[in-house]
């Protein structure tokens, strides 16, 4: 599946992206160490590529690519 990222947001135990068609997938924050440790403003610090398939946080330097998040999901798992 390919999806494009227009957003990313979180809550306390979820990365959650949102999608271009209006879906959005839940990952669970622990998933990503690097920005479950990052303070709330360094999490809001992000690039989507213009391709929109690439997360870029520059201060944390990680980046993390949206075909691969979304490639084991299916559609009954994007809300």
């Amino acid at each position: 599946m390919k999806g494009a990222a227009v957003n990313v947001h979180f809550d306390a135990r979820f990365l959650v992206l949102d999608l271009a068609d209006r879906r959005a997938a839940y990952f669970p924050l622990k998933w990503f160490p690097v920005l479950e440790s990052a303070s709330s403003m360094e999490r809001g610090h992000f690039a989507i590529s213009i391709d929109q398939q690439q997360l870029y946080w520059p201060e944390l330097d990680e980046d993390i690519s949206v075909a691969a998040l979304l490639l084991p999901l299916d559609d009954l798992k994007l809300h």
